[in-house]
């Protein structure tokens, strides 16, 4: 496909109906994607939990940039390239690890945690060290998760700052316990993992356990009183309630919403899970769902964190992290067990990865066709409308 089809495809497009089959099988369009959508806009790497530490560090591999984000010897968080500024070798060979300093092991030039060229042996007397330190990614942290960005000229952070500061300061995020980090592999097209994270339509047919947990996500209760007598309870509490939707130019969005009355957490048996996390003193703070576009989804209740991270490998190929947080005083045995903290977004993980994969293997069929959103579906609506316009700007 060249460009003109392209362009031809983004015209054609009509606001309210799914998109049309190269959308989520080209690799052409993939490829227009990553530069207009994941080298130009923010993306959701992991949590400072994760690296607690200075010299704790992790890998993002997004397609051929593998990035490392290490905390350092001021306590700060960095960003860099995972590519050795002599020749090029990659330096962090593990996924994640603990370093006093980074070595290449190619010709072991050594590199400190902010990533200025230490020693670069054997070389000249005038070669100026400074001139090749690792290069960096830009980084922002909130509330504990770190965003980077790929681009020269990184869009403004303030908007997701502000919109998720307010929601995540609860949780206490940098001081909190990873308790567990899994990796799943799809065979659905990025979009289509975002696009069933962005509506409830097909969750009274398809999670059960969601349902049970969630009042409201069946699409056939009431929950307008409800929801706003909690909102009252909530704000005593000091706990935000304001409704962030993303509109125009912003990628945030942030909800807070209740849980089925009885239930004390995100559980199969609606139990609560570990001890309440960070400043919570009960496990009566409902759920706050926050999202931030391409690829951050995060569901947390009074005494958990769970967070998802999208990252596209191909057309046909996504990869998707959960990460689970748990106060940092909860033990675990004791307080909670990983067996209970992550069957409720396993099993639910679980049934989206299969819709998500079904849905791919219809739109792979020469019968399918653009189909109408329900309006239920205005998020789905929002999130295909962005990611044509993102592609539309470049």
């Amino acid at each position: 496909m060249d460009t003109i089809n392209l362009r031809q495809l983004l015209q054609r497009y009509k606001s309210g109906y799914s998109l049309e089959q190269a959308f989520y099988t080209s690799p052409e369009v993939f490829d227009a994607e990553w530069e207009a959508i994941f080298r130009k806009n923010w993306l959701y790497a992991g949590n400072t939990a994760q690296v607690k530490e200075p010299g704790d560090y992790f890998l993002y591999q997004l397609r051929n940039d593998s990035v490392i984000i290490i905390r350092g010897n001021d306590g700060a968080i960095y960003a860099h390239y995972n590519t050795c500024t002599h020749r090029g070798s990659a330096i962090c060979l593990q996924d994640s690890g603990h370093v006093s300093k980074f070595i290449c092991p190619y010709h072991q030039w050594v590199f400190d945690k902010d990533g200025s060229l230490l020693n670069a042996r054997m070389m000249p007397d005038d070669f100026c060290k400074e001139e090749y330190n690792l290069r960096p990614a830009k980084v922002k942290v909130v509330g504990g998760l770190i965003f980077i960005c790929l681009a020269n000229d990184a869009p403004a952070f303030s908007p997701i700052e502000n919109s998720l500061a307010p929601y995540l300061k609860p949780y206490a995020i940098s001081k909190a316990k990873v308790a567990c980090i899994k990796n799943y592999k799809l065979t659905a097209n990025w979009k289509l993992v975002a696009e069933n994270f962005r509506e409830c339509y097909h969750c009274g047919g398809a999670h059960p356990e969601y349902c049970k947990a969630v009042i409201g996500a069946n699409l056939r209760e009431d929950v307008e009183e409800l929801t706003i007598d909690r909102q009252k309870n909530w704000s005593a509490k000091g706990l935000q309630t304001k409704l962030v939707e993303i509109t125009g130019g912003t990628t945030t969005y942030a909800i807070r919403y209740p849980l089925r009355p009885g239930v004390e957490s995100y559980s199969v048996d609606g139990k609560k899970i570990s001890i309440p996390m960070g400043l919570h003193k009960d496990h009566d703070a409902g759920v706050v769902g926050l999202v931030n576009y391409p690829n951050f989804w995060m569901d947390a209740v009074s005494d958990y964190v769970w967070t998802m991270k999208v990252t596209p490998v191909d057309a046909f190929t996504t990869d998707v992290e959960f990460c689970w947080l748990v106060d940092e005083k909860a033990e675990e045995g004791k307080d909670y067990t990983l067996e209970r903290l992550t069957e409720f977004w396993e099993i639910t993980g679980a049934q989206d990865g299969a819709l998500c994969e079904n849905n791919f293997k219809g739109i792979l069929s020469n019968a399918y066709r653009p189909g109408p959103y329900a309006p239920v579906e205005d998020q789905v609506i929002n999130f295909v409308d962005w990611c044509v316009n993102e592609l539309k700007k470049a």
